[in-house]
């Protein structure tokens, strides 16, 4: 996986190779500002219209799971899908950003489950996941349906590294957002995700992201078609940064 140059791989806790898809939907301003802390204040995102801002949903599953200590990393085999729900281009009180805060995630993994929420601030549920056919269906506890996604290709696979796809430039300006998200006492949490492209396979998509019940605030149930920026992605390296508290 590639990795910037000068970053410390000391700084990194977790490694997985992600395949799944990063959906981009735009919402109405207002219902995306009631996701945030009162802390932050969304910016504008380049394009768009200005009575709305992204809600970017990635959803797949993870394998070749590993944690990092040092210059060590210990593979876990741990194999699981995940969903997680992103209001990208926010700011903090103090004006710093453009940030990604993380209002909700949906895991499989009961260990990432539980540190997602103990030092990240991600408000993890573990809940059951799957993909039936093209559609990503994400259930409750009790089995009750919380949203499901359908997802069309919409192009041909290229090699992510030197892909030329408008949504490719989209999913990497995406990860080089810092990552922001809030325990339940209030506290920001700051950590990043690093997306390597070195070996993935990217693709255009079409999807439709079916709300079936309320998963955050402002994030009630509906139907929302996915933006051009929306892709799929094939071996695509993650790795979770330390959490550092403001």
């Amino acid at each position: 996986m590639e990795r910037p140059a000068g970053r410390d791989d000391r700084s990194y806790v977790a490694t997985t190779r992600f395949a799944g898809t990063i959906v981009w939907c735009e919402l109405p301003r207002d219902e995306v500002a009631q996701m945030l802390p009162r802390t932050l204040r969304l910016g504008r995102a380049s394009r768009g219209r200005d009575d709305r801002h992204p809600v970017v949903f990635i959803f797949g599953e993870h394998d070749r799971s590993a944690v990092v200590f040092a210059s060590l990393t210990m593979p876990t085999g741990a194999r699981f899908h995940e969903m997680v729900i992103g209001v990208p281009f926010v700011h903090g009180p103090d004006g710093a950003g453009p940030a990604l805060f993380v209002p909700r995630v949906f895991s499989g993994e009961p260990v990432a489950t539980w540190s997602g929420n103990a030092h990240y601030g991600f408000a993890k549920s573990l809940v059951p996941m799957e993909w039936l056919g093209d559609t990503f269906v994400v259930s409750d506890e009790r089995s009750a349906l919380l949203a499901h996604i359908a997802v069309e290709p919409a192009g041909e696979w290229q090699q992510a590294a030197t892909s030329t796809l408008p949504a490719h430039a989209a999913t990497v300006i995406l990860s080089r957002l810092p990552v922001l998200g809030q325990r339940p006492d209030g506290e920001l949490v700051h950590s990043r995700f690093e997306w390597g492209f070195a070996d993935a396979w990217t693709r255009p998509v079409h999807a439709a992201v079916h709300i079936d019940a309320p998963l955050a605030p402002g994030l009630d149930r509906g139907l929302h078609h996915a933006t051009e920026n929306s892709v799929e992605v094939s071996g695509m390296g993650w790795r979770l940064s330390w959490p550092e508290s403001d």
